[in-house]
């Protein structure tokens, strides 16, 4: 019986490989490549914040940032603590509002502004908002703040 199972397994394998994207015996190099490329891309930041939303969870507060990308194709969103996340001398956490831009090789259109729109969310514990003032958010043209 076991024979007979390993021809299955091993057709299985190749078939798992072949739709996967890979060969059997080694990598793809331009599935390598579009890799390599896609981690040399690094977070910009995203060109206007609209919103920002702060929600009580369990542990703390959800932060939800919204906002526009330059173009379409931007993924990836985030954001990023100033000062290693330390409060400004005025008592406000700073974030930048970041994302990965596309390929340049695709040559994403602009698009419409809800087509370029993008969130990006932060859970923050109660215990690193003691003390805080409240939270900013910078996008590359503007600002903003929720005041506690």
């Amino acid at each position: 019986m076991r024979l007979r199972r390993f021809p299955s397994l091993l057709a299985a394998a190749a078939l798992g490989a072949m739709v996967g994207g890979c060969s059997l015996f080694g990598g793809d190099e331009p599935e390598a490549e579009a890799q390599a490329a896609l981690a040399a891309r690094q977070p910009v930041p995203v060109q206007a914040l609209r919103n920002i939303e702060i929600g009580r969870t369990r542990d703390g507060y959800a932060i939800s940032a919204f906002g526009t990308a330059p173009t379409t194709g931007y993924g990836g969103a985030s954001l990023r603590a100033r000062r290693e996340g330390q409060p400004a001398p005025d008592g406000y956490l700073d974030f930048d509002f970041v994302a990965i831009p596309p390929d340049p090789a695709l040559n994403m259109p602009q698009g419409t502004i809800d087509a370029r729109a993008i969130r990006a969310d932060a859970q923050l514990p109660a215990s690193r908002l003691r003390g805080v003032a409240g939270l900013r958010v910078h996008s590359l043209t503007n600002s903003g703040q929720v005041d506690f």
